[in-house]
């Protein structure tokens, strides 16, 4: 996307024109962009070390908007491998938090084999089986969060080790909806980031747009884990991406609303073309 519209200003941008604002009048500028033709949430790169070009994205545009480009997921959970299927009808879903663990092949159940909790695999038979469990990865509960029509506010419960289980409808919060009510709740926010940045202590911050907006918070020691697990080369190729973060809402003294990701494992990211 060559342009984007500013909604401090009312002014529409090219990339180029863009980048070359004053560095603290673009980092402020840059959480407040739009689709020109959509209105969709905007997001603006800078130019890269590897020579891509300064640009500006939308995600989501809404649809048939003509600046709107087909996306393409690299590497959606990190590692190449999360092939974990999009809709299930299956009544719980366990949340797992390891990531990096090797998936066990799915078995079929043969029909009229007792129920073994044990035992990985899927029903076979008529009707779906009403307390059917499945384990999901952060990527894919991010992937139906953005991609499954609806999921958000299923009636499915979660199992998060260690919390009582939730519906999805009541657990997962667009970042567009954070609030103050929300300070305190452990949840699930998702949402698209407009930037990130580094702290003069190391921590990263990101970002999903202006003062009033949520951010979350990557202690220093998780940085590297992040940038290896996504191959992020520097902050400016996480504006765009998806995140999904399991933590609590905070406020800092100055009302900022923000989340500590206290653990690489707690938050996926689905970065942007």
């Amino acid at each position: 996307m060559d342009v984007a519209h500013c909604t401090e200003d009312g002014h529409t941008y090219e990339a180029v024109q863009f980048s070359q604002l004053p560095p603290v009048v673009l980092a402020r500028k840059r959480r407040l962009l739009r689709c020109p033709e959509c209105n969709g949430p905007a997001f603006f790169r800078k130019a890269s070390r590897s020579g891509r070009a300064a640009c500006f994205g939308a995600r989501p545009h809404a649809d048939g908007c003509g600046l709107a480009a087909p996306e393409h997921d690299v590497q959606p959970d990190g590692q190449g491998t999360d092939q974990d299927p999009l809709n299930n009808p299956g009544r719980r879903i366990v949340v797992d938090f390891n990531y990096g663990a090797q998936e066990q092949p799915e078995r079929e159940e043969a029909p009229g084999l007792p129920r073994n909790p044990n035992r990985r695999g899927r029903f076979v038979g008529e009707g779906d089986r009403p307390d059917a469990r499945m384990h999901r990865r952060l990527s894919t509960l991010l992937r139906n969060l953005v991609e499954v029509p609806n999921f958000s506010q299923s009636d499915q419960l979660l199992e998060i080790e260690g919390r009582d289980e939730i519906a999805v409808r009541d657990f997962f919060v667009s970042l567009d909806a954070v609030s103050g009510e929300h300070v305190g709740m452990y949840r699930g926010f998702w949402g698209m980031l407009s930037d990130a940045r580094f702290a003069a202590d190391g921590t990263l911050w990101l970002n999903s747009g202006g003062r009033d907006d949520v951010s979350f918070c990557v202690d220093e020691d998780h940085v590297d884990a992040i940038y290896d697990r996504y191959g992020i080369e520097d902050e400016e190729d996480i504006a765009g991406a998806y995140v999904l973060v399991f933590g609590t809402l905070r406020v800092s003294q100055n009302g900022k609303l923000y989340c500590l990701v206290t653990n690489p494992g707690y938050m996926s990211l689905r970065l942007a073309d």
